[in-house]
């Protein structure tokens, strides 16, 4: 896929929301910019996988469905 942005006069870029959202890039996170041989790419930041479920799971919901399967496989 390509995209382009354009760069302001202070030299910000916006990313297009689809690649925001595939990446799931909230507003406030970090990314990293790497110079390559081929030019610049952005990199999300995140070092870790913590909390990137945060908001996005229904965990109440996931319990009641296991425990559901869990009466139905011991009949």
């Amino acid at each position: 896929m390509t995209k382009s942005a354009v760069v302001s006069s202070k030299g910000q870029i916006t990313l297009p929301k689809e690649l925001r959202s595939r990446h799931h890039l909230e507003e406030g996170e970090t990314v990293l910019i790497l110079e390559t041989k081929e030019g610049v790419l952005i990199r999300h930041g995140r070092q870790t996988l913590r909390g990137l479920l945060k908001g996005r799971v229904n965990v109440g919901k996931a319990e009641r469905e296991l425990r559901a399967l869990q009466k139905e496989w011991l009949l």
